[in-house]
């Protein structure tokens, strides 16, 4: 019988770990230091954080990190809401005033895998790595690529569709990576306002009408 996920549901088995296969040949996408990246982050962080706590789907384990950005801002905006724009297509706008949209590139080029490439079904690689929870199995993965030296991965976002790549997982030392940053980074509302989302304001006040006696 499947085991639980952290909220209780039930867990996926259909995608599994990576295989015993050296990954060394896997298909590679070279991220140059020209490639235009996004990603919405909290006013107080700089972008640049890899991430090791296992709340994101590609998080390594420490002293690795793992820090995502979009190759666009629709994406980057997407991701930095997740589950509750999916759910309701509003963005709440204290959320989005405590975040803004960064504008960054690497400062050197990454070899990453590509997990989308077409190749990348002869290793066992399914599109359930972008989709499934739990994160662990998506997390083996990418401790795998880092292992044998990708310094990151290529692939599809859960929460936009199309038929082409649109983040990076970039891997790093955990932490706050002293990294080349936007300086004039946009507020995530007037980002979001741009591309036809709705940014909600919470009501002030709710009034409670009793229900009518017989």
């Amino acid at each position: 019988m499947p085991g639980p996920t952290p909220s209780g549901g039930p867990r996926d088995t259909r995608f599994r770990c990576p295989p015993s296969r050296p990954l060394q040949h896997f298909p590679g996408y070279e991220l140059t230091a020209t490639q235009a990246l996004h990603r919405g982050h909290s006013k107080g962080n700089g972008p640049w954080w890899f991430s090791s706590s296992g709340g994101g789907r590609f998080d390594l384990t420490p002293p690795r990190g793992t820090c995502y950005v979009a190759f666009d801002e629709l994406t980057a905006i997407r991701e930095a809401v997740g589950e509750a724009l999916a759910t309701t297509g509003i963005i709440s706008e204290t959320f989005a005033a405590e975040r803004q949209l960064s504008t960054l590139t690497v400062p050197h080029a990454h070899n990453v895998a590509d997990t989308c490439a077409d190749a990348a079904a002869d290793f066992g690689l399914t599109r359930e790595l972008s989709s499934m929870t739990p994160y662990s199995v998506p997390q083996e993965w990418a401790a795998a690529f880092d292992a044998v030296s990708f310094t990151g991965l290529r692939y599809q976002t859960r929460f936009t569709t199309g038929p082409s790549a649109n983040a990076v997982a970039l891997f790093g030392e955990a932490g706050e990576a002293d990294w080349p940053t936007d300086p004039s980074p946009e507020p995530l509302t007037v980002a979001a306002l741009r591309h036809g989302f709705t940014v909600a304001r919470p009501p002030r006040s709710v009034r409670i009408v009793s229900p009518p006696t017989s």
